[in-house]
């Protein structure tokens, strides 16, 4: 916990070579300290989570993979791909790196990822951190599957720069993205100019692949998979969060899992701390 009061460590990048090919990752901290491995929501890259691993670092081996197909990671390999080959794919990426056990934070479809990487190697796996736990029936993940990630290509006319950025800039006012109207607004605004066109980068560079992980992630059970787990868990989100309503209902799940649900803007080093604050 003193560690956030340092100054923060460099973040470095590097690769590790898989099967499917090069994957991409940002690390940062003592290597000699308990490795976290960080796993960012879609669409994106672990460049969403610099702040956060930033505050971490000096107090852990921090390591944040970019997912396959997305970032600058290559792709999975042809065919449809559920959460579990995530999971193995995170657990290939630990191997590569040397890490034999880690705690485990990750976001949106990065929580999912965590969850199914306890079931398939718990040994493997110390504490979880999820934030941002997206729970959905049956007929809300068919919704999802249908409407929410279509698969894109370059066409002649650029349409894939005017719908990667309507794509990036709605996904901030209504959720999901593609009911724009009232009953659907998130009650947030649009970031500035310069993060939005970080976001567009991160869609663009994966744009024929992007929708890989989302698909596997709204054709994934989270809710049973939740209530199945036996690792620490901490449930959290930010009120900022569209899915921050989801909170209660995985408490429901796990009972016994600490939670918090931040304030909207919460500075970085409070989200830190307390998940420090549960990793100690």
């Amino acid at each position: 916990m003193s560690g956030l009061s340092s100054p923060r460590p460099e973040i470095d990048r590097g690769f590790v070579r898989l099967a499917e090919g090069l994957v991409h990752y940002r690390a940062a901290g003592d290597a000699t300290a308990r490795p976290l491995y960080m796993a960012h929501a879609g669409p994106g890259s672990s460049r969403w989570l610099v702040p956060l691993i930033g505050a971490l670092a000096p107090s852990r081996r921090v390591i944040a993979p970019d997912m396959l197909g997305n970032g600058d990671s290559d792709a999975p390999t042809p065919g449809d791909h559920g959460i579990a080959y995530y999971a193995d794919t995170a657990l290939r990426v630990m191997d590569a790196l040397g890490i034999e056990q880690a705690d485990f934070y990750g976001s949106h479809t990065g929580a999912m990822i965590g969850i199914a990487l306890s079931a398939r190697a718990p040994d493997r796996i110390g504490k979880l951190i999820l934030d941002g736990v997206v729970l959905m029936d049956r007929a809300e993940r068919a919704r999802m599957l249908r409407q929410y990630a279509p698969a894109k290509l370059p066409d002649d006319h650029g349409g894939q720069l005017a719908w990667a950025y309507q794509f990036c800039r709605d996904m901030f006012l209504f959720y999901p993205y593609f009911d724009r109207d009232a009953a659907h607004r998130t009650g947030n605004g649009v970031p500035p100019p310069e993060v939005v066109h970080a976001f567009v980068v991160d869609v663009l560079k994966a744009l024929t692949t992007y929708h890989i992980a989302y698909r596997a992630a709204f054709s994934y059970d989270m809710a049973g998979a939740l209530a199945a787990s036996v690792h620490p868990v901490l449930l959290a989100c930010s009120a900022s969060d569209p899915t921050h309503g989801d909170l209660p209902k995985a408490q429901a799940l796990r009972p016994d899992a600490s939670a918090v649900l931040f304030p909207a803007g919460a500075a970085t080093e409070v989200v830190a701390a307390r998940i420090l604050a549960f990793l100690d």
